[in-house]
């Protein structure tokens, strides 16, 4: 959405380190620099080391999404639909960075349901904390992703579509509920503690 609504900044089509595009492609003529790939969760003081001898020349600013453990547990990548991707090792790390990130000035945490129910108010709250307003409005995002913009982890781009926030409920994912439940005994908290459930009582359906 983003790398679609700035269509000047220098992006770079496929996933692409914060740390990199920092030390290798700052500053270019681009006022600004969009670079997206999972694993910068882990190095966000890294990269935000490496801007703070620039000055104030420039600023960093970091978009966290974050979206039902389910819904992440249950996903699957484009170059393998019959393995679920996300291990449950893989989200306590990552659900710990980012519960350590989320605490900063610079970090914008966006919640997956806002961005589908209600792309316009994200996209004006990250032009907020960014400084530049969009060319484009992130609804629109399918109608012109860059050619040269790479798709597979996505699974393809598609329009909006709020009938995929709960698909974890999709009966062909409940025995990957049920093994998860074994597997990681406080992911019903952890949704409580997330807002995305007031008790437990979702996991009887699992039993």
């Amino acid at each position: 959405m983003a790398e679609t609504a700035y269509p000047s900044a220098r992006t770079f089509g496929v996933e692409r380190s914060g740390l990199g595009a920092a030390n290798n492609d700052f500053p270019g003529s681009a006022p600004l620099i969009i670079s997206k790939q999972p694993d910068d969760i882990f190095r966000i003081d890294e990269i935000r080391d490496s801007y703070t001898w620039r000055g104030t020349r420039t600023r960093v600013r970091f978009i966290v999404s974050v979206r039902d453990p389910r819904a992440v547990l249950t996903s699957v990548h484009g170059m393998n639909r019959d393995i679920y991707w996300v291990s449950a090792e893989r989200w306590r790390s990552t659900y710990l960075h980012y519960d350590y990130a989320r605490g900063f000035d610079d970090v914008i945490v966006v919640e997956y349901r806002d961005l589908v129910l209600e792309p316009q108010k994200v996209q004006g709250q990250l032009a907020a904390a960014i400084g530049i307003e969009p060319e484009r409005a992130f609804a629109d995002f399918h109608q012109s992703v860059p050619g040269e913009f790479n798709t597979l982890a996505l699974n393809g781009v598609r329009p909006l579509d709020p009938a995929t926030l709960d698909k974890w409920r999709e009966p062909k994912h409940a025995d990957r509920i049920r093994h998860l439940l074994r597997e990681m005994p406080e992911l019903p908290d952890r949704l409580i503690e997330m807002g995305y459930e007031h008790d437990t009582a979702w996991t009887r359906a699992y039993a």
